[in-house]
C-alpha cells in the first residue's frame, strides 16, 4: 500500500493518533490492532530512539536486594503472550529465552540462598549457587547465581518490522508533530488533515518537551553500550557484575550499560566508554575490541515509574511514557492496561503509573 503522506491523508478521520514509534507507541498501537481500532502512527523518520541502543534484557530479579522486579508475576505472562503474538504478525522471532550468570562475592553465596526462599523467587532463580563455574575468559571465583527465567527482546527489529506493517497498512506518516499545530475542540482533537478522537504522545525523552504534560517530574538517563568481539570468550549465557556481558554469536558481545543523569547529547562518550572498559576488566579477562558505542536517552520519571493516561483536563490527549530502563518487560504490561482504558474495556490505570498522580487526583 502507499505510504501515508499530507497529501492523501486529507481530512482523514481516525480513532487514535499516536506520536512516536518507539518502544511505547509500537506496543500501543498493537494492543490497538489487535483490538480492530483505527490509528495513525506519526513520527519522525530520523527520530533517536533508545529501543534502537537498549539490549532489550528482561530479567525477573534486581540483583542489588535480590528481589522480584516490581510485578513480575503479573508482566511475565503478558509479556510472553504480547511478544509471541508479534512475532506472529511481523513474521520474525523478537522474544529469546536468556539465561544470567550473576557473578557472586565472597560472601555472597548464603545471601542468594536466603533471599531466594525468603523472596519467593524459585520461579525465576535456582536457590543453589554454581560454586563451581569456570568458563575461560570470566573471573568468578566465588561461583554465580543463576537466573534461569529471563529473556532478551530484539527491540530494533520489533520497531523496524512495526513500521514496515504500519506503512502496508497505510497507517504511518513520517513527520515532525508540533504541539502548536494539536488543536482540540468539540470532544475531539485536530492536528494537520487528521481528526482523531484521541492523540496519545509516546515521545520518549522529548515528551519534558510537551507543554501539555509539564507538571510530569521527568528525571531522564542517559545509557551507554559496547559493542564487542571476544574470540576467546566461552560463554553462551550472560554473565553480571556490576554490568551486563551479553553474547549475540559468532564472537560478538554486547557491554553496559551507564547511567548518567546529567548529560549534553544523545552521543556516545570517553567517560563511559572508560566506566564499562573498567568493570569489564574485573570480569573477563581475554582480549577483546570495541567494534562500536551507542548511547541513548532513556525516558524515566522521578519515581521510576511509567506514566500513562488522560490529562485530566483535556481527556482528548494522552500520554505513554517514562518506560526506563525495563521498557522491554513494562511496555507490553502497560500497552495492553492503557488500550483497554481507551477502548472502553475498564476505567483504571494502575495507581503507581497514573498520570493523574502529578495533577493531585486519583
Amino acid at each position: 500500500m502507499m505510504k501515508v503522506t499530507e497529501k492523501n491523508i486529507a481530512n482523514r478521520e481516525t480513532d487514535f493518533l499516536i506520536v512516536g514509534q518507539g518502544l511505547a507507541g509500537t506496543m500501543l498501537a498493537f494492543e490497538l490492532h489487535r483490538r480492530g481500532k483505527n490509528f495513525v502512527v506519526v513520527d519522525s523518520p530520523s527520530g533517536e530512539k533508545v529501543s534502537r541502543v537498549a539490549a532489550g534484557i528482561i530479567n525477573p530479579v534486581v540483583f542489588r536486594r535480590l528481589t522480584k522486579s516490581w510485578l513480575v508475576d503479573d508482566l511475565f505472562p503478558v509479556l510472553k503472550d504480547t511478544y509471541h503474538e508479534l512475532e506472529k504478525l511481523l513474521s520474525c522471532h523478537l522474544l529469546h529465552t536468556l539465561k544470567i550468570n550473576k557473578i557472586l562475592g565472597k560472601e555472597e553465596g548464603s545471601f542468594w540462598r536466603t533471599k531466594t526462599v525468603e523472596n519467593k523467587l524459585e520461579a525465576y532463580i535456582h536457590t543453589e549457587p554454581n560454586t563451581y563455574f569456570s568458563k575461560n575468559g570470566i573471573v568468578a571465583p566465588y561461583g554465580v547465581g543463576k537466573v534461569f527465567n529471563a529473556f532478551r527482546a530484539d527491540l530494533p527489529m520489533l520497531i523496524d518490522r512495526f513500521r514496515e506493517f504500519l506503512i502496508q497498512e497505510d497507517r504511518f506518516i513520517g513527520k515532525e508533530v508540533d504541539t502548536k499545530d494539536v488543536i482540540t475542540e468539540n470532544e475531539k482533537v485536530q492536528w494537520k488533515n487528521i481528526a482523531a478522537q484521541k492523540i496519545i504522545f509516546c515521545q520518549g525523552f522529548r515528551a519534558s518537551d510537551n507543554p501539555f504534560f509539564q507538571p510530569v517530574k521527568f528525571k531522564h538517563t542517559k545509557g551507554q553500550v559496547l559493542d564487542l568481539n571476544i574470540p576467546d570468550l566461552e560463554i553462551t549465557n550472560m554473565v553480571n557484575k556490576g554490568m551486563f556481558v551479553l553474547p549475540l554469536g559468532e564472537n560478538r558481545f554486547r557491554a553496559g550499560a551507564t547511567y548518567r543523569w546529567e548529560f549534553q547529547d544523545t552521543n556516545p562518550d570517553d567517560e563511559a566508554t572508560a566506566e564499562l572498559t573498567g568493570k569489564m576488566e574485573k570480569i573477563v579477562k581475554v582480549p577483546y575490541s570495541i567494534t562500536g558505542k551507542r548511547a541513548g536517552i532513556r525516558p524515566t520519571t522521578h519515581d521510576r515509574r511509567p506514566v500513562v493516561g488522560l490529562h485530566p483536563d483535556t481527556p482528548e490527549i494522552g500520554i505513554f511514557n517514562g518506560l526506563g530502563s525495563k521498557g522491554a518487560m513494562l511496555a507490553p504490561f502497560f500497552a495492553r492496561e492503557f488500550a483497554r482504558l481507551l477502548c472502553g474495556e475498564s476505567d483504571t490505570i494502575h495507581p503507581e503509573v497514573n498520570l493523574l498522580r502529578y495533577y493531585g487526583k486519583k
